[in-house]
C-alpha cells in the first residue's frame, strides 16, 4: 500500500515536471508566466511565515499546515527557474544583440548581465533555503523571523527586480518590488486562508477576524503602493517610466486593470469591511478564493505585456505542470 502511494506521489511529480518542460517548446517566454506566478506564491507564503514566526502570532497557527509546504517549495522554483537562463535573450532586451547601442541599457549592464544576474539568483535562493532550515513548523522562532524578515523582503526585491522589473527596457521604479511582493504576501495569506476555511469555522481556531483583518490590511498597503507609485511617475512624466503604462493602459490591457483594480480591489476591500467574515469560515471562505484570481489577472498586467504575449497552450501547460507540484506538495507536506 505505502509502496503504492509512493508510486503515485512519483507519477504526480514526474508528470508536472514533463508538462512544464512541454511548455518551454512553446517558447521560453510562455513558460515564464507560470513560472512567475508559483514563484510569486511561495516567496509571498514564504514571507508570512516568517511575519507570523517574527509575530509570535495567533493568527498564523491555523495557517501554518498550509505556509509551511508552500514556502518550502522555493528551493525547488529555484532549480526551475535556471532553465531559463539558456533563453535570456528571449526575455530580457539587455540580453538582445545590439543592446549595447542602447544608451540606457548600457549604462545598467554592469548590473545587468548574465554572470552577475545568475551569481545574484544562486545567492538568492541559497538564503531563501538556509533562513526555511532555521524555521520548524509548530514552533515560534521569533528570532528567525525578526532578521530573516527584512533579510528575505530585502533579497525577493532584488529577485524581482531581476526577474520581472528587467523585463522592460527601461522601466524603473524602486517601488516595483513592493507592489509584488505585497501582492504575493495577499496571495500567499488568501490561498492559506482558503485551505483552512474549507475545513469550518473550528479550523480557524478563533482567528477569522484575525484572518479578515490582515487581508484587509495588506490589500489597502499593496493599492497605496501602487496607486501612488502610477501618480509619481505620471506626475513626473518620466518618458521611459511613462511608456511602461501607456503600454499597459491601451487595448485590451486597460480593460485588464480595470478589472483587476475593482475586482482585485474595491470589491474584496467592501466585503472584507462587513462582519460575516469576521466571525465564520462560510462567508471567508469566498473571498479567500476570489483575492487570487485577480492576483493572476494583475501579475498578468504586469508580465504579459513585457513577454508581448497572452495567454495560450505553453502558459496552460506550465500552470498545469506547476500546478500539480502545488497540488502535490499540499497533500503530501512531509
Amino acid at each position: 500500500m505505502q509502496r503504492s502511494i509512493e508510486a503515485s506521489r512519483s507519477g504526480f511529480l514526474f508528470l508536472g515536471l514533463v508538462l512544464y518542460a512541454l511548455a518551454f517548446l512553446f517558447g521560453a517566454p510562455a513558460a515564464y508566466f507560470p513560472y512567475a506566478f508559483f514563484l510569486l506564491l511561495f516567496l509571498g507564503a514564504f514571507l508570512v511565515l516568517l511575519l507570523h514566526n517574527a509575530l509570535s502570532s495567533r493568527w498564523g497557527i491555523p495557517l501554518e499546515p498550509y505556509l509551511y509546504p508552500l514556502a518550502r517549495l522555493l528551493p525547488l522554483m529555484g532549480l526551475l527557474g535556471l532553465p531559463f537562463f539558456l533563453f535570456l535573450p528571449e526575455l530580457f532586451p539587455w540580453a538582445r544583440p545590439g543592446a549595447a547601442l542602447d544608451p540606457i541599457l548600457a549604462h545598467r549592464s554592469g548590473y545587468l548581465n548574465a554572470p552577475f544576474m545568475l551569481l545574484r539568483y544562486v545567492l538568492f535562493f541559497t538564503l531563501f533555503s538556509w533562513i526555511l532550515l532555521k524555521l520548524k513548523p509548530g514552533e515560534h522562532r521569533a528570532e528567525v523571523g525578526a532578521w530573516g524578515l527584512p533579510l528575505a523582503f530585502a533579497a525577493a526585491t532584488f529577485l524581482t527586480y531581476d526577474l520581472f522589473m528587467a523585463l522592460e527596457a527601461h522601466f524603473y521604479s524602486a517601488s516595483f518590488g513592493a507592489i509584488l511582493l505585497l501582492s504575493a504576501a495577499l496571495l500567499a495569506l488568501a490561498v492559506a486562508v482558503a485551505l483552512a476555511a474549507r475545513k469550518g469555522t473550528p479550523a480557524l481556531m478563533g482567528q477569522a477576524q484575525n484572518h479578515t483583518n490582515l487581508l484587509l490590511a495588506l490589500s489597502i498597503i499593496w493599492i497605496y503602493v501602487e496607486a501612488t507609485t502610477l501618480i509619481i511617475v505620471w506626475g513626473a512624466d518620466l518618458p521611459h517610466e511613462v511608456e511602461f503604462y501607456l503600454k499597459r493602459l491601451e487595448g485590451p490591457w486597460g480593460t485588464v486593470a480595470a478589472l483587476w483594480a475593482v475586482g482585485g480591489f474595491f470589491l474584496p476591500f467592501l466585503y472584507l469591511l462587513t462582519n460575516p467574515p469576521k466571525r465564520e469560515a462560510r462567508y471567508l471562505l469566498p473571498v479567500a478564493l476570489w483575492i487570487p484570481l485577480f492576483r493572476l489577472l494583475h501579475l498578468a498586467w504586469y508580465v504579459l505585456p513585457a513577454l508581448g504575449r497572452g495567454v495560450g497552450i505553453g502558459e496552460v501547460l506550465g500552470f498545469l505542470g506547476l500546478g500539480l507540484f502545488f497540488l502535490q506538495r499540499l497533500r503530501n507536506p512531509s
